[in-house]
């Protein structure tokens, strides 16, 4: 993630954080992110704010 986003909980989550997309809204226009800490906290993330990475 390219940017930091605020999760429906209000947690912080910094830019460079990886995450997993559970959710695709809007013809790809922003996804819900999960993200490992704090355990299950969800975020919906622009698509530009995402960066695609293989591991």
């Amino acid at each position: 993630m390219t940017i930091p986003v605020t999760t429906g909980d209000g947690d912080a989550i910094p830019a460079g954080t990886e995450g997993t997309i559970v959710g695709i809204w809007r013809d790809g226009a922003a996804c819900e992110v999960e993200f490992a800490q704090p355990p299950g906290a969800l975020a919906t993330v622009a698509a530009d704010g995402l960066t695609l990475v293989v591991p």
